[in-house]
């Protein structure tokens, strides 16, 4: 072994351990239920999130997401002051885990992991969140009914993805980890639009699967390919193949809107309205940040306050 791998092992054994040990203070709260009835509110609202996030969010549309959802790279582990900002305000992690690095966007080597070439790192990662003593909703290898992440199926197949989320579940449960929500997360539209791309065809299986989750987001016209899209139009037929086919619970995992090319505020108004009306959805998750284009909806914006007027119904439930 290169002294320089070494190094890295031993930083990363010490990095793990630190965080085993002292963990933020979220021990001894208690783990929520199977969502059932009402619809839970989530958001993205910051790559870490702090309390003041939180509370920002709470303060802007009358309630505190139940599910705030982060980010985290291959190799790397949640962040844990967001972790404890989260817990701290009473809400939930939703954990988004990218087997990539995203800022190079350089793929791993997934036949390295099924190899067990990356065993060690997962059973450390299960550990941590078996540590956490409560719910965390976890989002593993998303959209890969899309071209755009190097673990979409178009890239490596259909059997190699299935067997890789097994492999990191299963790792998971031979770790004993109950206290974790597995959402299966899917593109509104197969990309490309081809029978082999289906997105039925990732599915793991119900012992893998707590939530299906579904991605979707109107571009307006910010984009040359791109136009304004109701969320309607992007969920209604990938709702309803999920729900027919998988007998799972489902979550819009990530929705937003952009604001060139529409009504911004009524485009919100139909889209809280249709997910009232997907029974089957039990929450959402909100995209609240300016990224590729400005997805905000702003809290002295006619769409902002549409959001918070639309929140305001019991149906819609968040963090107490």
């Amino acid at each position: 072994m290169k002294k320089g791998v070494a190094a890295i092992g031993i930083i990363v054994l010490i990095f793990v351990s630190a965080m085993l040990f002292n963990k933020p203070g979220i021990k001894n709260i208690k783990t929520k239920n199977e969502i059932k009835g009402n619809c839970l509110i989530g958001a993205f609202i910051a790559d870490k999130p702090t309390r003041k996030d939180i509370i920002e969010f709470k303060k802007d549309y009358g309630k505190k997401p139940y599910l705030v959802m982060i980010f985290v790279d291959w190799d790397e582990y949640p962040d844990l002051g967001a972790i404890k900002a989260i817990l701290d305000e009473g809400s939930t992690p939703f954990i988004t885990w990218e087997p990539w690095k995203a800022v190079s966007r350089t793929s791993i080597d997934y036949d390295k992991l099924l190899e067990g070439g990356y065993d060690k790192y997962i059973t450390e990662f299960a550990k941590l969140i078996k540590s956490f003593e409560i719910e965390i909703f976890l989002r593993f290898a998303h959209e890969m009914n899309g071209n755009w992440y190097p673990w979409a199926g178009s890239k490596i197949g259909v059997d190699k993805y299935k067997s890789v989320y097994k492999h990191v579940k299963d790792i998971f449960d031979k770790e004993d980890v109950t206290n974790v929500k597995w959402v299966f997360s899917v593109n509104w539209e197969d990309v490309p639009p081809i029978e082999g791309n289906n997105f039925l065809k990732y599915y793991p299986g119900d012992t893998y699967v707590d939530y299906v989750g579904i991605d979707g987001y109107n571009w307006g016209n910010t984009q040359d390919w791109s136009k304004w899209v109701s969320f309607g139009e992007l969920f209604d037929n990938t709702y309803n193949k999920a729900t027919k086919t998988l007998k799972k619970p489902v979550l819009i995992s990530e929705f937003s809107s952009a604001s060139s090319g529409g009504d911004k505020a009524e485009w919100i108004y139909n889209a809280m309205k249709d997910i009232k009306g997907f029974e089957n959805v039990k929450g959402f998750v909100v995209f609240n940040v300016d990224k590729e284009v400005d997805w905000r909806f702003p809290a002295t914006e006619k769409s902002g306050k549409e959001l918070r007027k639309q929140m305001e119904d019991s149906y819609f439930e968040g963090a107490i």
